[in-house]
């Protein structure tokens, strides 16, 4: 009987090995299948950027997508692991009050461990506590709404960790600012060797919600070990931007003109060899600006947005009456509201976003530069998205563009490829580094 028994135990654990590492095991979803294929399904009718696949651990779901960006940063140094699940396990689940208060504690306490580290001479020590502190905070401002009274202070902490940070770096990333029109555009730039010899470059701009902060975050490393010297810079509606009265626009061609017409001044800066990465809403300011500016040698894009109005008139804020929009979790409310705010209205007029970019469009035939487009898996289930990129891709304007789909068995399928940042980074300098040594040939 003992014997039988271990069979039995023995024949239980293949079983559950079997289903839980079978890749090409997926859940039917006919009859409302898994929670993982109900998730696919809703996004394939309704896109919604705030989707994620996996669980990582809150219930609500737009607050886990906000903590599963908050764990991609962790190997670009944004964050660590035990201090991300020790705030999270303090967070009321859907709370944006609590989710503001939880991370600017350890954002404060980040910031003091990295004085102490400076003021005892350990730089590298005190580099990475300003850089994970600037994280922090960002991430406290992410449900918070521009008339909170601690959001001006909560931004300006982000931006002096992130400098302070900088110039403990070997080389130093350079805090910058590009004038444009009554203003300057904010900007970061690192080089791979301060040496005055051109070398290829990547210039990031980010997306609907960013600010350049999150994009350092998301590939600066990266683009560093790789040989890339990295330059982001924030256009009208990103970043502090909007708190100005500038918010996005169109014309986005503007705006890429000014930030060129400084950095290409950079004696580092290879003009032959500058490739524009947009992310999210970036999918839109960068191929748009491309098809004016022809000094950016490449594009790589995730994912594109040819038409803006037709991407958001597939967003639940469109679909959704304003009754149902109402119901919606605070969290939820909160992120809307402020992304709201930076299309120059109020952040009660959720609804109103999709009609503020009515004539957002470009024509892709008029991108005449190489372009990778890369969309997450889950993203590209939707059906709109899946139309855009094919319009993308037949009619961009070159034969060099490529279309990668990163997969879900990777953990590479949300908005962004977030959540798989070395995955996406690998992607996107292999590209780069096969279309720049071809131009060496």
């Amino acid at each position: 009987m003992k014997f039988l028994h271990f069979i039995m135990v023995c024949l239980f654990f293949v079983m559950m090995n079997n289903s839980l590492y079978a890749e090409d095991t997926i859940p039917s979803t006919e009859g409302g299948g898994s929670g993982h294929e109900q998730t696919k399904a809703a996004q394939k009718e309704t896109y919604d950027a705030h989707r994620s696949y996996t669980r990582y651990h809150f219930e609500n779901d737009e607050m886990d997508f906000a903590f599963q960006w908050l764990l991609g940063s962790i190997s670009n140094g944004g964050a660590e692991i035990g201090e991300a699940f020790y705030v999270a396990g303090n967070i009321k689940d859907g709370d944006p009050a609590s989710w503001q208060r939880e991370w600017e504690k350890m954002a404060i306490r980040k910031e003091n461990r990295a004085k102490s580290a400076l003021g005892k001479g350990h730089k590298i020590a005190a580099r990475d506590n300003y850089l994970k502190a600037s994280n922090y905070y960002r991430t406290a401002l992410v449900s918070m709404l521009p008339d909170n009274p601690k959001f001006n202070g909560i931004a300006k902490n982000i931006r002096a960790c992130m400098k302070k940070a900088g110039k403990l770096f070997n080389p130093q990333m350079i805090y910058f600012e590009v004038p444009f029109e009554k203003t300057v555009l904010p900007g970061y730039f690192r080089p791979v060797v301060k040496d005055g010899k051109p070398r290829k470059t990547l210039l990031m701009i980010g997306g609907g919600e960013t600010f350049i902060e999150d994009n350092v975050f998301y590939i600066e490393p990266q683009a560093i070990k790789n040989g890339y010297n990295f330059i982001t810079v924030d256009i009208p509606g990103q970043g502090m931007l909007p708190a100005e009265g500038q918010f996005f626009r169109k014309d986005t061609e503007t705006q890429i003109k000014a930030i060129l017409d400084v950095i290409l001044k950079f004696s580092e800066v290879d003009p032959e060899k500058l490739a524009v990465y947009g992310i999210s809403n970036g999918g839109y300011f960068v191929p748009r600006a491309a098809t004016v500016e022809k000094r950016i040698k490449a594009i790589v894009i995730s994912s594109a947005v040819v038409d803006n109005y037709r991407m958001f008139k597939e967003m639940p804020f469109s679909k959704e009456t304003q009754e149902q929009i109402d119901q919606w979790p605070s969290f939820k409310k909160a992120v809307t509201s402020a992304v709201t705010w930076r299309w120059g209205l109020d952040p009660e007029n959720v609804k109103g976003q999709a009609e503020a970019t009515r004539d957002f469009q470009f024509d892709p035939a008029e991108v005449t530069c190489p372009v990778l487009d890369i969309v997450g898996a889950g993203e590209y289930v939707n059906k709109e998205t899946e139309r855009q990129q094919k319009e993308f891709m037949d009619k961009a304007g070159t034969k060099n563009k490529t279309l990668v789909i990163t997969p879900e068995n990777e953990g590479a399928s949300s908005h962004c490829i977030g959540e798989n940042r070395t995955l996406m980074a690998g992607i996107v300098f292999s590209w780069l580094d096969n279309l720049f040594e071809q131009k060496d040939k």
